[in-house]
């Protein structure tokens, strides 16, 4: 049982990146449980850039997600975001912006 609870989890998060990777699904799937270290590789973004656009410590707590990087740091959520989502997007990424 365990085997395929593990297993289709697994899977899910190879059909998310293959996903993401397509395109298919954009940055307006971000969460507040994703860690930096979590979108750098999703995303395929340097966690460091990441970092820099949110303007956070250069490195440590790794294990921090979203929601709590933004409460201590005191940003935001939105703006947050948006800073984020701003990253991700710079030129020369495979993702782009949902269309309405």
């Amino acid at each position: 049982m365990l085997i395929g609870i593990f297993g289709a989890r697994a899977y899910h998060q190879w059909d998310y990146n293959r996903k993401v990777e397509s395109g298919e699904i954009r940055v307006e799937s971000l969460r507040g449980w994703m860690t930096l270290a979590y979108i750098a590789h999703t995303y395929k973004v340097p966690e460091a850039d990441i970092r820099q656009a949110l303007g956070l410590p250069a490195s440590g707590n790794v294990d921090r997600s979203l929601r709590v990087w933004f409460k201590e740091a005191g940003i935001d959520p939105i703006v947050g975001r948006q800073k984020l989502e701003a990253e991700l997007l710079k030129p020369g990424s495979k993702l782009q912006p949902a269309t309405p």
